[in-house]
């Protein structure tokens, strides 16, 4: 057996164990695929579980609320209701503790403020509203 013979020889036998263990190496990685896949499927459930939206941003399934118009009767009770809490504030109060007063969306508060007998100071977060 000359040289040429053994470096054809070898080189066959390293093939046949690159090709195992290149057969090796996908089963182990189709393995730790499948367990990652389970994991983000596990936090995936339960981040929309604690959201209550999907991953891509939109509301998860069953989570459709359909929205309240108010009457302006409503709209007419709201600016009232406003007027009030704003007025038993001494030291002002803020939009939010408003909203959360009330319980009506922030537009509806939004606009029952444009309405109300009310003057603010502040600028944006920072906004605070007083009574006339």
């Amino acid at each position: 057996m000359n040289a040429l013979e053994k470096i054809e020889q070898l080189e066959q036998k390293h093939q046949e164990q690159i090709a195992l263990l290149k057969g090796e190496a996908i089963t182990e990685l189709s393995k730790q695929l499948a367990e990652a896949k389970a994991v983000v499927a596990k936090l995936t459930a339960q981040y929309e579980g604690l959201t209550g939206k999907k991953l891509s941003g939109e509301k998860a399934e069953g989570e459709k609320v359909p929205r309240k118009r108010l009457s302006a009767e409503e709209k007419a009770a709201l600016v009232l209701t406003v007027e009030g809490i704003v007025k038993g504030a001494k030291g002002g109060i803020s939009f939010g503790d408003i909203a959360q007063q009330t319980g009506a969306s922030d537009s509806a508060v939004r606009d029952a403020l444009k309405t109300a007998k009310v003057k603010t100071t502040g600028v944006r977060r920072t906004t605070r509203y007083f009574s006339k």
